[in-house]
């Protein structure tokens, strides 16, 4: 019996069965579910950066992987901060969904279609900088819960848009709304975003079953980000984004930053051979920090 830990949100149920699909086409045994409750679940009403950023949603769910009572861990890889905890790795990666985020409303409009004065919510200070880069006579207003809760409020009127992940509301399979998506230029994702990892023990016997299921491409585009992650020392504080595209035998990093208000918004582009991908990532963080330096852009 293979113990899968995860948080209990309808979205983390969705992914656990989803990774536990993947490892069944390698090893043949039982799953069983255990959900985490987090204190990131219960605490709704405050931004995810006051409440100590990337890590509130994984390491609860970790320590269970740690303590023994669970084999191996389902995160978001975005959720996932850059230092993991001492004695995990993260061994697997299922396929990448669509990276970007997207404007989510009742009415059909992009983050260029957006009526003036449009309340948008959000408490990613990321989504909320590139926002305002584009937009500057819209209204950046928090918001956290789950999907259900916050398309609630939409539905109620409390805002006239919503900017949410793509792969999550595929996921789900949201309907009834429109779901228009954002250029990645216009916002360059969270790293790790559409990206679903499993996180196990240094030392636990199924690091082979789980490296063989891992998605070889997303595999090397979450190498690209984390190493970006970890060279920048960006997290939920920092408005910044990457991604990386995977082409073949070629890798694209893209990534962006941006103050808070939507000033000063910087892009930079690396390419590199798909075997360099950690290099890649690691030269697109020294370049838009750098390049934040040189311009006098606060990221910190």
């Amino acid at each position: 019996m293979i113990r899968v830990a995860g948080r209990g949100s309808k979205l983390s149920l969705i992914q656990m069965e989803i990774a536990i699909k993947a490892l069944k086409e390698v090893v043949k045994d039982d799953f069983e579910i255990k959900v985490i409750r987090t204190r990131g679940d219960s605490e709704v009403e405050r931004p995810l950066y006051e409440l100590g950023g990337k890590g509130l949603f994984e390491a609860e769910v970790n320590r269970a992987v740690l303590r023994g009572e669970a084999d191996i861990a389902v995160h978001s890889l975005k959720d996932i901060p850059a230092q993991l905890s001492e004695g995990l790795v993260i061994a697997m990666v299922t396929e990448r969904l669509d990276p970007r985020d997207a404007v989510v409303s009742k009415v059909g409009f992009g983050i260029r279609e957006l009526p003036a004065g449009s309340r948008v919510g959000t408490s990613s200070l990321r989504r909320r900088g590139f926002a305002l880069a584009v937009r500057r006579d819209i209204e950046i207003l928090p918001t956290r819960g789950n999907v259900d809760t916050r398309l609630r409020k939409l539905y109620g009127g409390e805002f006239d848009a919503l900017i949410m992940a793509m792969a999550g509301l595929y996921r789900l399979g949201v309907s009834g709304y429109s779901v228009v998506p954002i250029s990645l230029e216009d916002m360059p994702p969270a790293p790790g975003q559409g990206i679903i990892a499993v996180v196990a023990r240094r030392d636990s016997p199924l690091l082979p079953y789980l490296r063989r299921a891992s998605h070889a491409e997303t595999s090397a585009a979450a190498a690209a980000e984390r190493a970006f992650l970890e060279e920048s020392g960006a997290g939920c504080h920092v408005p910044l984004g990457g991604v990386a595209l995977v082409d073949g035998d070629r890798l694209t990093f893209m990534a962006g930053a941006v103050g808070v208000d939507g000033d000063g918004k910087i892009m930079v582009t690396e390419e590199s051979p798909l075997h360099d991908a950690e290099e890649a990532g690691r030269r697109a963080a020294r370049s838009i920090m750098a390049r934040a330096r040189e311009e006098g852009l606060n990221l910190y």
